[in-house]
């Protein structure tokens, strides 16, 4: 399901949701704090760890008809393609990538874009962080609204690259 162009487009959305926007991020945006380097370096912890879980725990959805599991069985059947030591946190993953999947249709994001990646020598994260995030951090932006719109468009456009390139498969 996720593996067509618009299911890669669901995606990237889901992705930044969980591991860069919905995040602790919000409390900070709430407050409109001042960004600085100390400020990237805890999102960056935030987003490398999820990242990192999207990293082990895609591949198990991606091909997957999520809507088509109706019942129990094709739950089920769903969980028997995961490792037995991966189960417990599928579950968890599984629960808030399809509950921000039914968000999806609510928001109104611009379509994603490829951008430039390089990933050679450099976490996930890194590469996530290192746009408009970065130079927002470096820049002593304050995250209001504005900034934040800013940063998230050049986020999702550098999740979404990663998905077209295979990353997370």
């Amino acid at each position: 399901m996720f593996n067509s162009e618009e299911g890669k487009r669901e995606m990237a959305y889901i992705i930044t949701r969980y591991a860069y926007r919905d995040t602790a991020l919000e409390y900070y945006h709430s407050k409109s704090i001042m960004m600085d380097m100390l400020f990237y370096k805890k999102i960056y912890n935030i987003v490398f760890a999820k990242l990192k879980k999207v990293g082990l725990l895609h591949k198990y959805i991606e091909n997957y008809q999520v809507d088509e599991l109706k019942n129990k069985e094709d739950y089920e059947n769903l969980l028997a393609t995961v490792p037995e030591e991966l189960k417990f946190k599928f579950m968890r993953y599984f629960i808030e990538v399809t509950e921000l999947l039914r968000e999806y249709f609510e928001f109104s994001w611009d379509p994603a874009e490829i951008v430039d990646c390089n990933l050679y020598g450099k976490s996930p994260a890194y590469y996530v962080l290192s746009g408009h995030f970065t130079e927002c951090c470096k820049d002593g932006a304050i995250l209001d609204d504005k900034t934040m719109c800013y940063i998230n468009k050049d986020i999702h456009n550098r999740i979404y690259t990663l998905l077209i390139n295979g990353y997370f498969s």
